[in-house]
């Protein structure tokens, strides 16, 4: 199974986050818990794209400056997480390799 991107429409940067499954995120968010986030999130990370903008593209990780602008300043990596899986959304399969990115047989091509 694959992970799952969450993202989190900010006022200056969107930050994406992975998760385990919608059904981790769900029955997290029935009972929150900071100690229950390794359950559900699939990496400690929080990213954007090269443009701060949206969930697509290439992404990198996220610094602790853009965190604090966005969640205030001293946030943990933990209360971020928490914030954008109560505030965000999911933004489809975060699997790279998906049919969107690759060709599946270029040897028929129309071109």
């Amino acid at each position: 199974m694959s992970a799952v991107k969450y993202f989190y429409k900010g006022q200056d940067t969107d930050f994406i986050i992975f998760v385990e499954s919608i059904e981790g995120v769900e029955n997290y968010l029935k009972d929150p818990s900071i100690s229950k986030l390794t359950s559900v999130v699939e990496l400690f990370k929080v990213f954007t794209n090269r443009q701060g903008d949206g969930a697509e593209g290439e992404l990198g990780e996220v610094s602790n400056a853009q965190l604090e602008n966005e969640f205030g300043k001293g946030i943990k990596i933990e209360q971020a997480i928490d914030r954008i899986l109560r505030e965000g959304s999911v933004n489809g399969k975060g699997n790279v390799n998906s049919h969107k990115f690759t060709s599946t047989n270029d040897s028929h091509s129309t071109y």
